[in-house]
């Protein structure tokens, strides 16, 4: 259960008042009070008393700061907020531009590897998880007070460039590439594995053009260059769509052209940690640690896993991080832990302080997961072009007089696209939907940017908000359902950081505008005789709706 940040110094006071443990404290049944303590039972056995008679003893103590009443419930002893004072204080903190933010990572440094696609290779739908829930980590902790460095590690090298450079020797056309740089790639890589069914002799070609790649060879190089120019400049029309930026865009090949990747082979010999088997192959042996084997070299190449060594020992020296972080999918589990370890062994100490953030596969709803191999791919840009449309069509019939259609129409069909996704728990599988991932309709962002366009409205009606306002002495349910759930958002904030869980700041902002809909429809605001409080209730809650849906990467608008 999410702690209730804001009224967590009300729960130490309480804690302090009685001594007792956090876990002692929870939520009473209703009309029972806002914080309930079990401490007595605890006391009981050590006193050799009734916990009724110590419940009785407790609830005479003290009362902590913003509690107005404490009575003891058989065993339990129950404390009830003064929403007076209580209210005031949350809607005067919750007003802040800044509110929910901490210095809580100060002078700690999180470098975030996300998004990463593969130079000539589709920015498919796939990609979407781990570019949005990326940013949205990044977002998160930069709030709470870490210096993030957002790293985008291009797959720009390995044996793939070697079937490239076969298939565009053989089948390219330059004029058609640079035209349509993805699509034409991905078709001659397509019919290189089509081809190579039938030709096996196709494996071994690309081999030698892979070799004359790390051998610096003339032309396989400026192939090479021009095949990470043109799919970057693809990628970048879709980054701009999606509102990404990255600190640092550097790829596998960084490593392998400055020899990185030689050096990490070489210190492995040196420190003893792998061994060099008959044919040649350098390998680190991780059977005793339950692991298969790092391949660090093998058929005259380096290996993935030797450049994210060296990318890594990069990083450590760069930014002298205090976590080093992946967000790349589940499927990549086995590679990380034989990473980590591989650090490990290396001697490097820091190896504790990287972090798999593992995410769900994307798969297709007739089954399978997506393959650039078979050309089995949905572009997330046609995606997000599908969505902006319809959220076009969708302006154009209700609201055809609206200022910047085209605007509005980018932030809500982009918004729509990134929440789908950031909604759900990371660790699950998604099946890909086209109806689901353009929704408008039920627990999405345009609901979301909706209520805030409402909370708006509300208060240009009113003119300009008085600084002041008195909280009512008796407050309706609704009122106190609103002041716990904008007190919660700083810990909500905290919890999503730190844990890397973009949905739980997601569902958080859903039951926010739940009752915040509950609110309204039972609160009159406009004309109440607790208008002015009211007031601050509605602008408090666009202020946390804007500052969400901001970490989540997801834009308002002032009309829709």
């Amino acid at each position: 259960m999410i702690l209730m940040y804001a009224l967590q110094k009300i729960r130490n006071d309480v804690s302090s008042s009685i001594k007792c443990s956090e876990t002692e404290l929870s939520k009473p049944p209703e009309n029972n009070g806002d914080i309930s303590c079990s401490a007595a039972f605890r006391l009981a056995k050590e006193q050799k008393k009734n916990p009724k008679q110590i419940a009785d003893e407790l609830a005479k103590l003290k009362k902590p700061a913003m509690i107005k009443d404490v009575r003891s419930a058989g065993p339990y002893v129950n404390f009830f907020i003064d929403y007076e004072k209580f209210a005031e204080s949350v809607l005067e903190e919750s007003l802040k531009k800044d509110y929910g933010s901490s210095k809580y990572g100060e002078k700690r440094v999180i470098t975030i590897d996300y998004s990463s696609p593969n130079i000539a290779k589709p920015f498919g739908i796939g990609h979407l998880r781990s570019t949005v829930i990326g940013q949205s980590i990044y977002n998160l902790n930069s709030f709470v007070g870490f210096k993030c460095v957002g790293i985008n590690h291009l797959g720009d090298w390995g044996l793939q460039f070697g079937k490239l450079l076969v298939a565009y020797k053989k089948w390219g056309d330059k004029k058609k590439i640079e035209k349509d740089p993805i699509r034409e790639l991905l078709k001659i890589y397509v019919r290189f594995h089509e081809e190579a069914k039938k030709n096996p002799d196709l494996e071994g070609e690309a081999l030698t053009e892979f070799r004359k790649l790390e051998e610096k060879d003339h032309e396989n190089t400026d192939l090479w260059r021009w095949f990470s120019k043109i799919s970057l400049r693809d990628f970048n029309k879709v980054y701009a769509m999606l509102g990404i930026s990255f600190d640092k865009i550097e790829g596998e090949a960084h490593y392998a052209l400055l020899d990185d990747t030689k050096k990490v082979v070489d210190e492995a010999i040196k420190k003893k940690v792998a061994i060099t088997e008959e044919d040649g192959a350098i390998v680190i042996p991780l059977e005793k640690y339950n692991l298969t084997n790092a391949r660090l070299f093998e058929n005259g190449r380096t290996l993935y896993i030797t450049r994210d060594v060296a990318a890594a020992e990069d990083r450590k020296k760069k930014y002298k991080f205090s976590k080093n972080i992946y967000v790349v999918g589940s499927e990549q589990k086995l590679h990380f832990q034989q990473l980590f370890k591989t650090i490990e062994l290396l001697g490097y100490e820091w190896s504790r302080d990287c972090e798999h953030v593992p995410f769900g596969m994307m798969s297709f709803p007739e089954g399978g997961k997506m393959s650039t191999r078979e050309g089995k791919v949905i572009f997330l840009e046609d995606v997000l072009d599908k969505a902006v449309s319809k959220a076009k069509k969708i302006i154009s019939e209700k609201n055809p007089s609206l200022k910047n259609k085209d605007k509005a129409a980018g932030v809500i069909g982009v918004g729509a696209v990134k929440f789908a996704d950031l909604s759900q728990n990371r660790i699950k599988d998604v099946e890909f939907d086209w109806d689901r991932m353009i929704s408008f309709e039920g627990d999405t962002a345009p609901y979301l940017q909706y209520a805030y366009v409402r909370c708006l409205s509300i208060l240009e009606k009113t003119g300009k908000q008085k600084k002041t306002f008195g909280v009512p002495s008796a407050l309706e349910e609704e009122e106190k359902k609103m002041i716990i759930k904008l007190a919660e958002f700083p810990d909500v904030v905290m919890q999503a950081a730190v844990h890397y869980e973009p949905h739980v700041l997601a569902n958080y902002l859903l039951s926010l505008v739940h009752d915040y809909s509950a609110f309204y429809e039972k609160c009159k605001v406009i004309g109440s005789s607790n208008e002015a409080f009211r007031l601050k209730i509605v602008e408090s809650t666009a202020n946390v709706l804007k500052i969400g849906l901001g970490l989540l990467g997801i834009g308002v608008i002032d009309e829709m």
